[in-house]
């Protein structure tokens, strides 16, 4: 009988506890190839659109960097190293991501997730 009881008692901490499993996640890209004329570049991407308040929880690439810009194009944050934008909180929006592209490699890409 102790341990149904226990049994049942941890299950219900855990149906009672905050869970993160409830969390959704969106995920916006951007690349970036800069051309031999000076100044010119192409540019893509899939836009990071947030549905409610979130935080940045993963960054793939970026390697040398990258900007998250706002709808109005604004600049929301700028990070030389992928992780460092792991943790910002973004409002509800929907998001530019720009890779810095470095002089030797001229193209790039970064893939941001945010939770929600």
């Amino acid at each position: 009988m102790r341990v149904y009881m226990q049994a049942m008692l941890l299950a219900a901490a855990i149906a009672l506890a905050p869970s993160a499993a409830g969390a959704e996640t969106v995920t916006g890209t951007g690349s970036m190839i800069k051309k031999d004329a000076y100044g010119t570049q192409s540019q893509w991407g899939r836009a990071l659109v947030v549905p409610r308040d979130g935080t940045v929880i993963r960054v793939m690439y970026g390697t040398y960097g990258f900007s998250i810009f706002d709808a109005e194009g604004r600049t929301v944050g700028d990070f030389l190293a992928p992780e460092m934008a792991v943790g910002t909180h973004l409002a509800a929006g929907e998001y530019r991501i720009e890779p810095y592209v470095c002089e030797k490699h001229r193209h790039h890409h970064v893939e941001v997730t945010v939770a929600y």
